[in-house]
């Protein structure tokens, strides 16, 4: 289920049986073109990551809208707010919420955060309709899966 209106209304009818909640952790720079970039087509990824685990696990995961910071490099204090948000998620309706990112950052940080944290590695996409990026999405999001299902 996505953050759409049709699926929030189905959530509302079937939420016992939809406990899991995906939040991708979407950093923006504009500090060069490089870096602003580089960020771009990461968030681009993890939204195609976040679709398929969304396919895969319909009616059972949903994904939020993305929680989205301007990188300035204190996660100390982002974390703050980012455990604010989160908690009005898992206090009210999901068991299990997992945060996910390419942000190496938030890995050294994880000790920061109210909840499992799942860092990725990014890898540069030119051609999102290749059949080797469809390949390589499809083993990230079988990795993410298990992951996930674990703690099911």
């Amino acid at each position: 289920m996505k953050w759409k209106k049709d699926d929030v209304k189905l959530f509302f009818q079937e939420k016992e049986y939809i406990d899991t909640l995906c939040i991708p952790l979407v950093p923006i720079d504009l500090s060069s073109e490089h870096e602003a970039t580089k960020l771009a087509d990461q968030a681009t990824t993890l939204q195609i990551m976040t679709d398929e685990l969304e396919r895969n696990f319909t009616g059972r995961i949903m994904i939020s809208p993305a929680y989205t910071y301007v990188r300035t490099g204190d996660y100390e204090k982002e974390s703050i707010h980012l455990n604010q948000w989160t908690s009005l998620f898992s206090n009210q309706h999901f068991k299990h919420v997992f945060l996910l990112t390419y942000d190496v950052n938030w890995k050294k940080n994880e000790q920061l955060l109210d909840q499992q944290l799942l860092w990725l590695t990014h890898t540069t996409i030119d051609d999102y309709q290749s059949s080797e990026t469809k390949k390589w999405v499809n083993n990230q999001v079988a990795q993410i899966s298990e992951l996930i299902r674990s703690y099911w």
